[in-house]
C-alpha cells in the first residue's frame, strides 16, 4: 500500500483522470467497487500499487510517467535566507504565494493592483532567490512545493503570527460567507498526528478544487482563506473561573 500516497501523485493522477474524461462512475463499474470507495483511493485511502496500476490500466496512462511527473525536482522546504528575505517584504511575499498557488502575471496585475515596474522588480527577484521560473511560453511556475513548509519559529512564521493570523482572528466567524467549524473533542499524540494526516489530503482536494475552477474559468472566484488547526486545549483555562472560585469558598469555611 502506499503509505501515505503522495500529494502530488495523487493531484496528477487526478488531473490525468479530468483530462482524459474518465469519470468515476467508470472506474467504479470495470473495477466493480463502489463510487464511493474509489473517491477515497483517489484521495489516497486504501489505495494500492495493484489498484494504482488498474486505474491508470482503465485510463490508457503509463504509471511510469504519472511517477515520473509527480516526482519533480521543486523543492519542499524554503531556505533560512529565502524565508528571511520573503519575512521582510510582504508585497513580494503576496506575489509570490500568489504565482505558488497557481496566479499568473494578469491575475496579480489585476487583483492586487501593483504597480507594473514594481510587480517586475518582485518577479525578477524571485527567479533570483531560485522560488520560480519562466516557461517558453512565459508562464510562471514555482520551483517550491504547494505544500512547503517553514520554520517553526522562524521568519515566516513570525511575519505569519505578525500579519495573516490577525487577519484570520478578527474575521467574522458568523458571517453568511465564513464557513467555520470548532470542536472539542478527547485525542492522544498518535489522534491527532492522524488528523493532520487528514489536513494534508484535504488541503490537497482545496487545492484540486482552485485548479479545477481556473481551468473552467469560473467567475466569482475570490481568495479565500483556509486555516486548519489541531493542538491540546488546556480546559484549565475555560474552567479557571468557577474552580478557582470554588476553591476560594472552600477555604473560606475553613
Amino acid at each position: 500500500m502506499l503509505r501515505p500516497a503522495p500529494a502530488m501523485l495523487l493531484a496528477e493522477l487526478r488531473r490525468e483522470l479530468k483530462a482524459r474524461g474518465v469519470r468515476v462512475s467508470q472506474l467504479a463499474k470495470e473495477l466493480d467497487v463502489a463510487e464511493p470507495t474509489v473517491w477515497r483511493w483517489l484521495r489516497g485511502e486504501g489505495l494500492t500499487l495493484d489498484r494504482l496500476d488498474a486505474i491508470c490500466a482503465i485510463a490508457d496512462l503509463d504509471m511510469r510517467d504519472l511517477l515520473g511527473r509527480a516526482d519533480d525536482d521543486r523543492m519542499d522546504r524554503f531556505t533560512l535566507a529565502q524565508e528571511r528575505i520573503l519575512a521582510a517584504d510582504r508585497a513580494l511575499a503576496l506575489v509570490f504565494f500568489a504565482i505558488l498557488h497557481g496566479a499568473q502575471r494578469p491575475d496579480i496585475d489585476r487583483e492586487f493592483g501593483l504597480p507594473s515596474d514594481r510587480l517586475d522588480s518582485h518577479i525578477d527577484r524571485l527567479q533570483r532567490l531560485g522560488l520560480i521560473d519562466g516557461t517558453p511560453r512565459g508562464r510562471l511556475r514555482p520551483k517550491v512545493q504547494i505544500s512547503v513548509r517553514w520554520r517553526r519559529g522562524g521568519p515566516l512564521s513570525m511575519a505569519f503570527e505578525r500579519t495573516v493570523k490577525p487577519l484570520f482572528m478578527s474575521m467574522d466567524f458568523g458571517a453568511r460567507d465564513a464557513l467555520y467549524v470548532s470542536d472539542m473533542v478527547p485525542m492522544s499524540d498518535n489522534g491527532r498526528a492522524r488528523v493532520h494526516a487528514l489536513f494534508e489530503a484535504l488541503r490537497a482536494d482545496i487545492h484540486m478544487i482552485g485548479q479545477q475552477e481556473r481551468a473552467a474559468h469560473i467567475d466569482g472566484r475570490q481568495w479565500s482563506g483556509v486555516l486548519m488547526m489541531v493542538r491540546p486545549f488546556d480546559i484549565g483555562e475555560v474552567t479557571f473561573e468557577w474552580r478557582g472560585r470554588s476553591a476560594g469558598q472552600r477555604q473560606g469555611e475553613e
